[in-house]
């Protein structure tokens, strides 16, 4: 049967699909959407929408009230529910993972392949172990940008992890790429809120180079960097936005940037199908982005020092995760011991309102988010804290590891809204850009079923309910 090469681009709708091909018609997109079969899925998850959430309820085929994958950070032991890679692997697929969201820790599978788990992940553990410096650096951009994109970079750090890049796999191109951003940097410093963008060039050549090596039958590739661009900077690049926003000219060219990125791996993907012809390449959002309201952000909070944070205010002893801002994931010695920290969280106000929200403890992990509703407005923020009411104890910000700062960029002007993107091209697929609406959870059991391989027992989505949404559209979806 066939094999699945799947690219899973966070967040991208079918609006900026369609305002990329205007730029690029003659890119890879605009070839797969002319050779493929396209849908657009619906998440019906009704949690509030994350990718950390829906991404799980796309491998699993089920929403997060049984995947139980509420927040990064979460300790992996009270997830639930068979990933796609895990029910290819018990029916004998080999099986590559780059990057794939909520897939810490990494695994050996008895099949052979890869596995680098997600830019969030709580070690720098890696199938194979040589790709260790990489996510460990991969994992310090993360920390070090998860506010704003200006943070000190270390030159030495830099110099060692190139060095292995390019043995590793990195390509001459690639090393341009990055070169020609730092120096952008230098001249303009407006530039750096494309850092997050730029892991994404070292990655995808990790990752080919794997594919190419191990042949999976699942290969996995995830990636943020059009997403995290768009969230902040689709006012500056998408036409028809709030009519008195003041697009900038440099931000204005962060979003076609990385999907000009993304459009260079497809074709990478695209060509070696030609000579793969049971391979289906597969690009798939778990959501999108839509405009939103654009809101300035003139100072907001910071929890800085998370372990400070956590000594404050009494915790004991904590192991802080990744977790991407306004979020803080907190490890803690036992389930226990993470239903108290909750409660004491729960208590922290400002003269605002409450300072968190989303506090959420599940097994030994309790995470959090700073209340954004605090932090947009023009109002200075309170430099206390207190707990309690009849005698509330009070901590300036300061000791308790939280700043006040600016983000680069500004406030976001595109969020989450339930359609996101199908593209497949393949085998027996032709003839299908109507876009159907399909539910996201049919998508995981229609690419099993392309390997030959039946869906998990915990999936609750039907394959061949995709497969009849794509043919009632004018598609053709035959064998592999």
């Amino acid at each position: 049967m066939g094999r699945i090469l799947l690219y899973e681009l966070n967040e991208v709708p079918w609006e900026l699909v369609d305002h990329h091909v205007a730029r690029r018609p003659g890119g890879a997109l605009a070839t797969a959407l002319r050779d493929g079969v396209a849908a657009t899925t619906v998440c019906h998850d009704p949690v509030e929408l994350q990718p950390w959430r829906t991404w799980p309820s796309f491998h699993t085929s089920s929403y997060t009230d049984e995947h139980r994958s509420f927040d990064l950070g979460q300790d992996p032991d009270t997830f639930r529910g068979e990933n796609l890679w895990d029910v290819a692997a018990a029916a004998g697929k080999r099986v590559g993972l780059f990057g794939a969201m909520q897939s810490w820790p990494a695994r050996v599978q008895p099949t052979g392949g890869f596995h680098v788990p997600d830019t969030f992940a709580r070690t720098a553990d890696t199938v194979p172990v040589g790709l260790q410096r990489f996510q460990r650096f991969n994992l310090a951009m993360t920390a070090g940008n998860a506010f704003s994109s200006d943070a000190a970079l270390s030159a030495s750090e830099m110099i060692r992890t190139g060095a292995d890049l390019a043995i590793r796999g990195m390509t001459p191109r690639s090393v341009a790429t990055l070169v020609r951003h730092l120096a952008r940097e230098r001249r303009d410093a407006r530039h750096k809120a494309a850092r997050p963008m730029m892991q994404v060039v070292p990655a995808f050549d990790l990752f080919w180079r794997l594919h190419r090596r191990a042949t999976p039958d699942l290969s996995v590739f995830f990636t943020n960097h059009v997403a995290g661009m768009m969230h902040r900077y689709w006012g500056d690049a998408m036409p028809g936005y709030e009519a008195d926003y003041r697009a900038d000219d440099v931000f204005a060219g962060l979003v076609p940037a990385a999907m000009d990125l993304f459009d260079d791996h497809l074709g990478r993907m695209l060509r070696h199908a030609r000579r793969s012809p049971d391979t289906t390449v597969v690009i798939a959002s778990s959501m999108g982005q839509g405009a939103i309201p654009y809101k300035p952000i003139t100072e907001t909070y910071v929890v800085a020092d998370p372990e400070r944070f956590a000594a404050a205010l009494g915790l004991g002893s904590v192991e802080v995760g990744l977790a991407m801002y306004p979020g803080t994931s907190l490890l803690l010695p036992d389930p226990g011991a993470a239903a108290a920290a909750a409660s004491v969280l729960g208590a922290l106000r400002t003269d605002l309102g409450p300072l968190l929200t989303d506090i959420r403890a599940e097994g030994v992990t309790v995470s959090f988010r700073i209340d954004w509703d605090l932090t947009v407005g023009e109002s200075a923020l309170p430099r206390q804290v207190r707990s309690g009411t009849t005698s509330p104890t009070s901590w300036p910000l300061e000791e308790l590891g939280i700043e006040t700062r600016t983000r680069l960029g500004g406030g976001n002007t595109a969020y989450h809204v339930p359609e996101g993107i199908l593209v497949m091209v393949g085998p027996g697929l032709t003839g299908g850009n109507g876009r159907p609406e399909v539910d996201l959870l049919d998508v995981a059991p229609f690419l099993l079923q392309r390997m030959g391989v039946g869906p998990g027992a915990s999936m609750r989505g039907d394959g061949e309910r995709l497969h009849a949404a794509l043919t009632g559209a004018g598609a053709t979806v035959g064998p592999p």
